[in-house]
């Protein structure tokens, strides 16, 4: 590991999502910018059908594992920011969560990844974020630590699908 924490966890982020890139259909992912550089709060964005957010929020909370038909469902963008942390997630990260969010209408999706949960105070702000993004058709999720986890111990035990058994050159 490095001495930046930060870039870290988002490494940690980026090979989860590159696990869920070789495994499900349609889907991409890019890193905007470096940790700690200008990035209108676009570290991490995956592309995907729509409807993979919600498929990826139920295996972090560690229910129906079943991957969803989502051949034909349009391509989002999904706006993924991750807190390396291992404490609660205060109001104050949730408001800049929330601020990102505006500096990024292309995306259809945001997700907050990391520490153990949110704060009282951050859980009734992310509520209020949640309600309001989905008037307007977005859809904001909350995985902590043990969501990541789960989503990577989900996507690590799946067969490798580029080893068909012929070695490459």
């Amino acid at each position: 590991m490095s001495t930046n924490k930060g870039k870290d966890g988002e490494m940690r982020a980026l090979r989860l999502l590159s696990h869920i890139v070789e495994t499900e259909e349609g889907c991409d992912v890019t890193r905007h910018t470096n940790t700690n550089t200008a990035d209108g709060g676009a570290d991490l964005v995956l592309e995907h059908p729509q409807g993979l957010i919600p498929y990826l929020d139920n295996i972090a909370e560690g229910g129906e594992q079943q991957s969803p038909d989502l051949s034909e469902a349009p391509r989002v963008k999904t706006r993924i920011d991750v807190k390396t942390t291992e404490s609660k997630i205060s109001p104050d990260t949730v408001k800049k969560f929330a601020g990102d969010i505006r500096r990024n209408p292309d995306c259809d999706g945001h997700v907050l990844m990391g520490g153990t949960a949110l704060s009282t105070q951050a859980q009734s702000d992310f509520q209020v974020i949640q309600d309001a993004q989905a008037e307007v058709g977005k859809k904001v999720v909350y995985i902590p630590n043990t969501g990541i986890k789960n989503l990577e111990q989900h996507y690590t035990a799946l067969p490798d699908s580029s080893n068909d058994g012929e070695e490459k050159t």
